[in-house]
Order: C-alpha cells, then structure tokens, then sequence
C-alpha cells in the first residue's frame, strides 16, 4: 500500500525537472510571513528550522473543525483526541507539556493525561473558524520562548478587524456548517466595522453541536458535545506609527456522557477565558526599529461531573473534579536594524513574564440508592495546586553575512523559574520540594543560498522543561497495588536539536529535504524506589514508585515536502515523514513515535473553483516498546473535496474516507498493552461527509 506513495512522490519528482507555466493561484510558501522563527515578521524562506503553516485557506478548503483534522495533511505532526474531546499535537515524536502552545501571544492552559495515558485536559480549547493562520516550529524553541518549548511551539494568530476589513468600513459573513465524523453542525457570524477614523472592531461567533466519534462498527458508548466560541478585538490608532489592539477570547467546550441513567453519567466542561492587551509602535528609536508589548490574563477552568455505582450495587459516589490554571504574562518585544561595514544585523529582544497558578479540587459525595447522602468528603487529587513563575530574556541576531548568500541566526535565553506546591491538609506527611532554578538555551542557524531558488539550512538548538507540577508533587496511590510519591529533586529536562536540509522555491514548484535528530537528557519517568510490605500478611509486596530523571531519549528521523503546478490548474502536493525514537538506556522504542506516513493530493483549480483528491498513508507499526505492546497494520485512505466560490457565497464539501477503509492510527493506541486492548475500539469512522457554506454581505 505504502509503495503508492513511494511511487507517486517518484512521478510528483519528475516533474520538478520540466518546465511549466506559473499558477496565478499559486501561493509559494517563500512568501509566507511568520513569526515562530524570530518572534518578529520575516519570510519563511528566511527560517533556518522547520516550519509547517496551515493557513485559514487550508483550513476552510480542507473542511477543518479542529486541531486534528487541521493537521491531517502536515509533515512531523500528528493528533491525538477525537473532535469534541481534548485534543493535542505530537511533533517528531514529542508533544504533551513538551510543546509550548501560544495563541495571539498568550501561552495556553498545561495538558493533563491520566494514569493510562489518556488525554483528560487538551490544548485545542480554540475554535479554528477565527483562525488566520497556525505555525508549528518543530525542534526545540525555547531560544525564543523558554521553558515547554523543548519539542516545538505552535503559534496561532486570529484575525484582527483590519483583516475582515480589508480597506472597507464594514464587513458581514454567515456560516453553516456540518462535518459527518461527529454528525455535527455548526453557524458562525462574523462583523467587523470602522467604528471611527481611530477605531475598527471585530466579532466573531461560532456555535458546534455534535455527537461521538464513533469507531468503524460504531460499538462505542454515545455522547453529545457542544462547544461556543467569541472573539472580540478592538484595534485602536494612536498615531501614524502606534496602535492599540484589545482582545476578549472566550472559548466553552460541554461533554455529555449518560450510559445508565442515575448509576453511569458524565458532565465535563472545559472554559477558557482570556483578556489581551497588545501595543505596537513602529516609531523607531536608539534602542529599537519596532516595539510590541502585551498583557494578558487566561483563566482555564475543567470540571468533570461523574455518577458512578459503587462496587457493591448499594450506594451511588458523585465525583465533582476540577483542573484549574490562571496565567498572568507579559510580553516585550524590540527589534533593530544595524550595519556594522558590510554585515546586516537584524536583532530581535525581549523580556517574558509567566505567572501560573494551578488546582485540582475533587469531591466525593456517595448516596444510597434512595438518594440519602452516606458520605460527602473532599478527595485526595493525585497532586495538589501549585503555584509558578517563569521569567525569560531573550535575544537573536539574523547576521547576513553575505547578501543573498549567507546568513547566520545566533540566539541565546535565560530563564529562571520557580515552583511551589500549594499547602493542603489531605498531603500530611508527603514532602513537597520548592523548586528554583535557571537555564540557558542557545540556538545557532545558518542558510547559505546557491542562488535565488536554492537554500542549504543548518540549525542546533537547545530546549528545557521545568519538572511539571503533576509529576513532581505526584502523590497517591492503591494501598494493596502501588504507591507514587512526590519528588523533590528532579531536574528540569533539556534537549539538543539539530535540523541539516535544502529548500528549493521555484517560480512554478518547490521542495524541502530534512534530517533531524533531538536528544532528552533527564527525560522523566516513573522508578520503583523501593518495596514495602502490604497492608495483610497475605498481601502481595506494594512498589513504592515515584518520577525521577530516568534516562535519555533520542528522536531522529527526515521529512521530504514537494509542490509542483504542473500547468496554470494542475497542482501535486506530497509529504512524507519518517521517526524512529528510543530509550538509549533500555534501547527500547519510544511509544510517542509514529510509523513511516506520507500523503499526496492533486489539486485541479479553476476561475472560481477547485476540486482535490487526497491520498494518506501509513506504514504498519512493529517498533513498539516490548512485546506486550499494542502493533498496527498499514493503512491508506482517500478523501475527495471541493470548493465553489460565487462572489458573495463560498461553498465547500468533501466525501473523507471514500473508499470506507477500516484502519486504526498507530498513535491513538500507542503504549496500549496489547492483552487488554481491543483494536476494533480504536479503529477509524467509515465513509463520511462534509459541507459548509458562508455568505458574505
């Protein structure tokens, strides 16, 4: 199946050698703006790292509701959490809080798993229908953004009210939607107006309603979802060089899960609110060309309502639990343009400040079956709240050591962070650690241009991440089967990157060619540190575990990317993605890896419409940690959509999954024992279908 792809991307090449006329519609990646690679615009061609974009274009094209089906064509990322549940993204093997997440500026609420590995607090708490454009920096980052940006960042930016302007003084669009994977349907509304000569403001609203994600025999328990989203942003003038932007974005996420009426129900809510002030000035100065400086407060709310039976048939335990995060930042932002002979210095600096402070309640209220409350108690979390600074400097120098030949990007951070466990009667007796400590993360970039179409790119970069609270102050357990106690020594882990390509970007075609490597040193995990007798003399012995610096970590792998227009309407697009990632102590494989994948789409694009075939693929998955592990087969599926633009509507539909292959994604099963786990669970939904439709006034 995989030699499909294998020979498409072979045809796809070919091509890059014969001549063919320029696209109109061709946007070339080269001239895509972002800001992951410095903090401040420049071109893409100008990054020396890794660098996906899905642009608001892909995503309405494409059909996307969420994170996940907004990567699904991407290189290096992959998704775990289904639509209408948490979600998250995985870059060459590494995701989780190992990844930094920044929307408009604003760091995003931590991820939270359970025990088993499952995504119980996301980072996809965002609605994608306001969304201009998603950046993922792939390797370590944290020269730019410090700590959690060991494995990546993804950047996203939404849209101001100049961008629905456009030059005009109103604008007005409606939108309805409906994606087949969740039965869900969607309306959106969006105005923007220039409320003055020094005032334009923005509204953006998106409602969602849909059901579960079901497998392909569709056996899983049912549930409904729900999900609002807003954002209003104000952007004011206050001179020819300065302006103002203030932003409200509300995001609110409801699950509803009734298996048994009274004896099986779930009630989750996931709210996230954040208020943004952001100011720019161009007025150049001494000490800076352009200034950008940002408050903001986010405050991240997870409640999880559940009703269970209790073991006995007799009493029915009403579980309350909460995860809570509130980040206070701030953000300064300068960059100077300097000569120095005949070296060019773009420099970029800055100052960040990170302020979180975190809860977990949980309460426990258990009733007999007649309603009559037995017991009500607050419950032990697996770890307490906790509260952390993180302060960062920063600074990059993009050196052109030679015009349009040689440019150097060297940049260095210093953080320092602390942590303290929020004091709670229920941990007596478990010793909580104070951590403070610092880091240096330096980054060093090189591209050498052939000519003007062909780039060589170097880059090393080292990444950090301070101990998270929840492995840290981790303390709980099953008296008769194990015990996690908290660690007051771990270290923060750090990694070094390194990323060595070539970039072509011609007229009518262009390719990237990757090798990457990243090494975890003190990467955490969880250690037996001793054995202790069970509460019976008959009792097994109970493992007394807790995390510790475990072991070193190395992900490695490539990634190929190739667009050709073949004519004025033909395009080929195709990506293929290879990471292998072991335990260097254990020589095991990492489970967060994922098998070799690929994808190719055909694009035929008309006047005022387009229509695209999508083929992806993935290998079988053997490199599993042990035996006992969960494989995979390989798997290929066919997705078919269109779009039709009639000047004021905008129509889009798609048929995903054409062929109606049963497949399971290695990385939704990964780490899964293979004795209690049954594939058919996590296979994918059959054929479905997509459409949306907007009008604009």
């Amino acid at each position: 199946m995989f030699k499909q792809t294998t020979i498409s991307l072979s045809i796809a090449a070919a091509f890059f050698a014969a001549p063919s006329s320029v696209a109109e519609q061709f946007e070339k990646d080269s001239e895509v703006i972002v800001v992951s690679g410095s903090r401040i615009e420049q071109k893409l061609e100008d990054v020396a790292g890794s660098v996906n974009v899905v642009t608001e274009q892909e995503i309405e094209r494409e059909l996307a509701v969420d994170l996940n089906s907004a990567f699904k064509y991407q290189t290096g990322i992959t998704t775990t959490g289904s639509t209408g549940e948490a979600q998250a993204l995985n870059i060459r093997g590494i995701g989780g809080n190992r990844v930094v997440y920044i929307k408009d500026g604003r760091r995003s609420n931590d991820a939270y798993a359970s025990g088993s590995g499952s995504l119980i607090v996301g980072r996809g708490y965002l609605d994608v229908d306001n969304v201009k454009q998603i950046e993922v920096a792939k390797g370590a980052a944290s020269s730019l953004y410090g700590s959690d940006a060991l494995g990546g960042i993804i950047v996203i930016t939404t849209k101001n009210p100049s961008d629905y302007l456009a030059g005009e003084n109103t604008f007005a669009q409606v939108g309805l939607g409906f994606n087949g994977v969740s039965d869900e349907t969607s309306l959106s509304g969006t105005f923007a107006a220039q409320l003055s000569d020094n005032n334009a403001s923005s509204i953006q609203i998106t409602r969602r309603d849909g059901d579960e994600v079901q497998n392909f025999i569709e056996s899983l328990d049912s549930y409904e979802y729900t999900s609002n989203a807003a954002i209003i942003k104000s952007e004011f003038t206050l001179s020819e060089t300065s302006s103002l932007l203030a932003t409200i974005d509300y995001f609110e996420q409801e699950y509803d899960q009734v298996i048994t009426e009274g004896t099986f129900e779930t009630v989750d809510n996931n709210e996230n609110v954040s208020f943004s002030l952001q100011f720019e000035t161009s007025a150049s100065t001494v000490l800076y060309d352009n200034l950008n400086a940002q408050l903001y407060l986010s405050d991240f709310d997870q409640q999880s309502d559940q009703i269970r039976m209790g073991f006995t048939g007799t009493s029915v335990s009403h579980n309350d639990y909460g995860f809570e995060q509130s980040i206070f930042g701030t953000r300064l932002v300068l960059d100077k343009q300097l000569q120095t002979g005949d070296i060019a210095h773009q420099i970029v600096y800055g100052i960040d400040y990170d302020s979180y402070e975190t809860a977990r309640p949980r309460v426990s209220t258990v009733k007999d079956l007649q309603g009559n409350i037995i017991n009500a108690d607050v419950f032990k979390p697996t770890f307490p709240g906790a509260d952390t600074t993180m302060l960062g400097i920063f600074l990059q120098d993009n050196i052109t050591l030679v015009p349009d030949v040689l440019t150097l990007n060297a940049g260095l951070r210093f953080d320092k962070y602390d942590m303290k466990a929020k004091h709670d009667d229920l941990y007596q007796g478990s010793e909580f650690g104070d951590y403070s400590e610092s880091a240096l993360s330096p980054k060093l970039g090189l591209i050498y241009s052939f000519n003007d179409n062909l780039n060589l790119v170097a880059q090393y970069a080292r990444g950090f991440k301070i101990p998270p609270h929840d492995l840290a102050y981790q303390s709980h357990g099953v008296p008769t089967r194990y015990q996690i106690i908290p660690n007051a020594d771990l270290e923060s882990e750090t990694s070094d990157s390194f990323e060595f390509g070539m970039k072509g970007h011609f007229e009518d075609k262009q390719f990237s060619a990757t090798f990457f490597q990243s090494v975890i040193d003190d990467f955490i995990g969880t250690n037996v540190v001793r054995m202790e007798p069970g509460p019976t003399p008959t009792s097994r012995p109970v493992p007394i575990m807790q995390y510790q610096n475990v072991a070193e970590v190395e992900f490695k792998g490539f990634e190929t990317n190739l667009m050709v227009w073949l004519n004025d309407n033909i395009s080929i697009d195709t990506g293929l993605t290879y990471v292998q990632g072991k335990n260097k102590e254990t020589n095991q494989y990492e489970p967060s890896i994922s098998p070799l994948n690929g994808f190719i789409k055909a694009r035929y694009e008309a006047d005022n419409w387009s229509v695209t075939a999508a083929f992806k693929a993935a290998k079988r998955m053997t490199k599993v940690p042990d035996e006992k592990r969960v494989t995979t087969s390989g798997w290929g599926t066919v997705d078919v959509f269109a779009d039709y633009d009639l000047g004021n509507w905008k129509l889009n539909a798609g048929i995903f999954n054409l062929l109606d292959k049963e497949y399971t994604p290695y990385e939704s099963v990964a780490g899964l024992s293979r004795s209690t786990t049954n594939l058919a669970d996590y296979t994918q939904p059959g054929r479905y279908l997509a459409a949306s439709a907007r009008f604009t006034f």
